[in-house]
């Protein structure tokens, strides 16, 4: 977790015993317990704490949690568009690739098709193959 300094501060001047409390006391707020209440009445009898001192450093440690987590989410997002990105332009590549082939493969039928129905019988007629114009690969 980056801590800010004025974070960094504020938890070197805590006793270890009442940082130790509000870590226990949060993680019991994040869990749902329905005992958190006695979960929070019972550390502060175990360690002689203040509970609104507790709950300030709850506070604190839940809006870094919180931070944390949004900035975690939205890594997993830039991470996720990136990735749709790369594949579309894959799939792009891959479709103009197969069409520019397809198209290749289908002009000898295309020529031979158009030659017979020109004709009708008579001369054979010099035509040009249908070629695509944005080749990109050539397969042999």
């Amino acid at each position: 977790m980056a801590l800010s300094s004025s974070t960094e501060t504020i938890f070197m001047q805590l006793e270890p015993s009442l940082l130790a409390v509000a870590c226990i006391a949060s993680a019991t707020r994040g869990l749902n317990v329905s005992t958190k209440l006695a979960v929070g009445y019972d550390l502060c009898r175990l360690t002689m704490h203040d509970l609104n001192k507790i709950d300030f450093v709850v506070k604190i440690i839940e809006e870094i949690v919180a931070r944390e987590i949004a900035d975690k989410q939205c890594q997993q997002q830039q991470q996720q568009q990136q990735q749709a990105a790369q594949q579309h332009q894959q799939q792009l590549a891959v479709a103009a690739g197969s069409s520019c082939k397809e198209q290749y493969q289908q002009a000898p039928q295309k020529l031979s098709s158009a030659t017979a129905s020109s004709n009708g019988g008579g001369p054979p007629q010099q035509q040009q193959p249908e070629t695509p114009t944005d080749v990109q690969y050539i397969y042999f």
